[in-house]
């Protein structure tokens, strides 16, 4: 990476901050959701006696759950890191060339550490 002082100025860094924290309260939102719709589905399996279709179904769904779970916790992870480079300055920094990703770039994925080629 590069030694030069390059940075976005501190109003862009702002409204990223913004919209990061909107992703996150709306991803951790869900998280807690899911993780509340999942519990919740384990005691009304093991209070009830279903058939092995229902069973099925069950565990074809939670397997879902489970993959979006996931995917939500890596978001999560995501989001909170871009906001620790934002209090770091070094927001919005490729991490492969040490230039300015685009606003743009940014704008479309606020968790982007790398830029993409122009074609």
């Amino acid at each position: 990476m590069s030694k030069k002082s390059i940075q976005y100025s501190q109003e862009k860094l702002e409204k990223f901050k913004t919209i990061i924290e909107d992703q996150l309260k709306q991803t951790d939102k869900e998280l807690t959701r899911f993780l509340a719709d999942r519990k919740s589905q384990k005691q009304h399996l093991a209070n009830t006696n279903v058939d092995f279709n229902q069973n099925s179904k069950h565990f074809q769904q939670q397997a879902k759950n489970k993959k979006l779970i996931n995917r939500l916790q890596h978001k999560s992870r995501e989001l909170k890191a871009a906001l620790r480079r934002i209090e770091d300055k070094t927001y919005g920094i490729c991490d492969r060339t040490g230039a300015l990703i685009r606003e743009e770039r940014l704008m479309a994925r606020p968790t982007a550490r790398f830029d993409i080629p122009h074609k």
